[in-house]
């Protein structure tokens, strides 16, 4: 049995810590904004809103950073960003891959440090939570810039370990020798 197949991009092609910061910075408050003006339409329909609100809160948060981020439309982070979420295969990532990602909103600020702490050593800089998605963040244009298999790798990190899969690129073969 052969083992599934990724890609790998440029190292200029992955998104740095500036433009990741600007994504976020974007897209927090208008997802905030949209949860706030969906919230004025549902208030008046119910006596205890604490309930529905957090409803609406998790539906506007999934759609958002969820869907739209999947989808060729993207959110206006990534498109001021001038960015896009791809799947280690190459493609759209799937809606549990971006939950994933989503789920470490709920470490909030402390999210942002550990991927500065993360994105300084990573060869394909790779948030702490994309090698637990399984997705890179790259510019719009990337097209990738080679394929290896995808393989299981253990990393350690603040004393713990992870088994995250990523691509392992093929090194380069060694130009033949003339005699």
């Amino acid at each position: 049995m052969s083992a599934a197949q990724g890609v790998y991009y440029r190292r200029q092609d992955y998104l740095g810590v500036g433009r990741r910061l600007l994504i976020d910075v974007i897209d927090f408050p208008v997802a905030v904004l949209l949860w706030y003006e969906a919230g004025l339409l549902v208030r008046p329909l119910v006596t205890d809103p604490e309930g529905p609100l957090l409803l609406l809160l998790c539906a506007v948060w999934f759609a958002y950073f969820v869907l739209l981020k999947r989808s060729r439309f993207r959110t206006l982070g990534y498109v001021a960003a001038g960015a896009r979420i791809v799947a280690l295969e190459g493609g759209r990532p799937g809606i549990m891959s971006l939950v994933a990602r989503l789920l470490f909103a709920l470490a909030g600020p402390l999210n942002f440090v550990i991927d500065i702490a993360w994105l300084t050593g990573e060869l394909d800089r790779q948030a702490f939570r994309d090698k637990f998605a399984g997705t890179y963040v790259v510019r719009r244009q990337a097209v990738p810039a080679g394929s290896g298999p995808i393989v299981r790798r253990t990393v350690m990190f603040w004393g713990m370990t992870f088994v995250f899969r990523e691509v392992a690129r093929v090194p380069d073969a060694a130009p033949a020798r003339v005699a």
